[in-house]
């Protein structure tokens, strides 16, 4: 394991195909910026500009909140950088948290690696922050995005009606959880099955 981490740039939690890393703020935010002004993109996660510069000072503010923990993704056969990941509103009392995920390099679309990097940050947040429940919302036309939920093991919970205003209309959001027995269930399951 540790040969053949030793390429990697810095990395936190490694999985199969990919890995997840803190993000650098001097060196990661062009493209963190290039991902939350793309218009695919941008529909789902974020009405405001962001500049090379605000998406710096963004990430050095992320990095001393507390209750928000993101990571990029990053492909174990090169270093690319394809995406980000994270956890927001980190509630320690009641072990909660909102998870979300955007793989930013459509060259990379539809190939696994937002399900297997949900899977990691998923292990993380139950494993080492010990929370009890992750959820995550989805808009109602993010097919893609509650369709990956759901194959990491989220549960449908219900439908926020008209909660998101975007482009004069207004639109349904999809609200998904998980529980940590859930998840330690499915591993059981899983590691049953191998």
């Amino acid at each position: 394991m540790a040969e053949e981490t030793a390429q990697l740039q810095n990395p936190f939690l490694v999985g199969e195909r990919v890995y997840l890393r803190p993000l650098e703020p001097t060196q990661d935010n062009h493209l963190y910026a290039t991902w939350l002004n793309d218009e695919e993109i941008r529909r789902y996660f974020s009405i405001y500009p962001t500049s090379d510069s605000r998406a710096k000072e963004r990430l050095e503010q992320l990095y001393r909140d507390g209750k928000h923990i993101i990571f990029g993704v990053a492909l174990k056969s090169n270093n690319r950088l394809i995406g980000l990941v994270g956890l927001k509103d980190i509630n320690y009392i009641n072990q909660t948290a909102e998870f979300y995920i955007i793989i930013g390099d459509r060259a990379v679309w539809g190939q696994g690696y937002g399900t297997e990097a949900t899977k990691l940050m998923i292990r993380y947040g139950f494993m080492e922050l010990n929370l009890n429940r992750i959820q995550t919302q989805d808009m109602e036309e993010n097919i893609g995005g509650w369709r990956a939920d759901e194959k990491a093991g989220f549960k449908y919970e219900g439908t926020l009606r008209q909660a998101i205003l975007r482009f004069g209309k207004y639109h349904d959001v999809r609200v998904y959880s998980l529980l940590r027995s859930e998840y330690l269930e499915n591993l059981h399951q899983d590691n049953k099955g191998s």
